[in-house]
């Protein structure tokens, strides 16, 4: 991985109004810069488009010569410049007008710990470079702040989005809008993953996180349980999978037929996005502590489940003979945990993988008008963790 830097000022280009370019043979063929008979200049380009040549050139260098390039002026010249294979030596007019030779930045949040060594975000990673046409393309590694106002402070956008140096963004890790508003309007390619943001031109790809807790819910109703508790993230999060989530597991229970607990739903305190060890384990102590215990606890991740099973089998409790313990996304410590987890499953490579198709998508189509969700199908995984509860007829 390597980081991208520097950059001088934004420009807008908004690829919904601006001619697709099609290769001859793939997105990574480079045509010749030259015809035999002619070397294209600025002055073809300004016959072809009807724009003036210094337009142009403040265009294509990115430089500010007190010349106002408006949308359409841009979409003319660079449906021009495509038109007459125009091959512009400097590196910022090459991905400019043809975005598909830059590299892909994977972004994420400074506040994430672990950053991309984290599994659940190397995952996505994984599917992100798997998708590439050309494997010995680089992908950009970038961080953004989440308490930055980019919109307000564009100089402070990470550098890929700010000099170029990147050409097709994937975002990833809870989101700061102004980033995701900032980079819209720089029309570049944008996918974000495991979150959706209302923001037009933007295409976001998740799990159908409402249906994984669901899914859950009646998988342990089937077993027999009635009383099932949830763990959850803090009380009042506005984090869409939080909330989806916790729709998810009440709709579950009323579509069971089953009574909703308000003391079975714990709301466990995050410290930078991450779950202490010590949060877990008081969420359990509390849940076992009730005058009438649930019979299955469902975790809105892996890593609180595994915590949540360790430390009631700790104090004696058997799992899953006296309390199920079930989790969400299907981490690989799930399969190795004993007794070996049940979970749902999240696609995160596949939303790797998709999110390539999509930024390639928008290249040729250019970007949604509208907000875009694409929820990828979770599935349940069976293992050991949960059983019919004792007496259960």
């Amino acid at each position: 991985m390597r980081l991208l830097f520097a950059y001088k000022r934004t420009f807008r280009l908004n690829l919904l109004k601006i001619t697709p370019y099609r290769q001859p043979h793939n997105k990574f063929f480079i045509m010749e810069s030259t015809s035999k008979t002619k070397r294209i200049t600025i002055a073809d380009i300004a016959r072809e488009s009807k724009v003036s040549s210094s337009a142009i050139s403040s265009f294509l260098n990115n430089s500010d010569n007190g010349i106002r390039v408006s949308l359409d002026t841009q979409r003319r010249i660079i449906d021009a410049c495509r038109e007459l294979n125009y091959q512009p030596k400097s590196d910022f007019a090459q991905r400019l007008l043809y975005p598909q030779r830059g590299s892909v930045c994977f972004l994420m949040s400074s506040a994430s710990p672990g950053g991309i060594q984290h599994q659940y975000f190397g995952q996505m990673l994984s599917g992100v470079v798997s998708a590439l046409d050309d494997p010995t393309q680089p992908v950009a590694y970038s961080l953004f702040d989440p308490y930055i106002d980019y919109e307000a402070e564009p100089e402070k956008l990470p550098q890929p989005l700010r000099n170029g140096s990147s050409t097709r963004f994937i975002a990833a890790s809870p989101p700061n809008t102004s980033l995701v508003k900032a980079a819209t309007k720089l029309g570049v390619p944008f996918v974000y993953l495991g979150h959706h943001i209302d923001t037009p031109g933007l295409c976001c790809i998740m799990p159908d996180y409402l249906e994984a807790t669901k899914s859950a819910v009646k998988y342990l109703a089937k077993l027999g349980h009635k009383r099932i508790a949830y763990l959850t993230g803090p009380f009042g999060s506005e984090l869409g999978n939080m909330t989806a989530m916790e729709r998810g597991f009440s709709e579950g229970i009323r579509e069971a037929g089953l009574r909703l607990y308000p003391e079975y739903i714990y709301h466990c305190e995050s410290e930078l996005g991450e779950f202490p060890r010590e949060n877990v384990v008081k969420a359990a102590d509390h849940l076992v502590k009730l005058d009438t215990r649930p019979t299955a606890i469902l975790c809105f991740h892996d890593p609180a489940a595994i915590i949540v099973s360790a430390h009631l089998q700790s104090l004696g409790i058997k799992i899953p003979h006296d309390i199920s313990v079930m989790g969400c996304n299907d981490q690989p410590e799930a399969s190795t945990h004993h007794p070996a987890l049940t979970t749902v499953h999240f696609p995160l490579q596949e939303m790797g993988r998709r999110a390539v198709q999509e930024i390639d998508k928008q290249i040729s189509l250019g970007s949604p008008e509208e907000s875009e969700l694409i929820k990828l199908p979770v599935r349940l995984v069976e293992r050991m963790s949960c059983a019919a509860p004792v007496g259960a007829a």
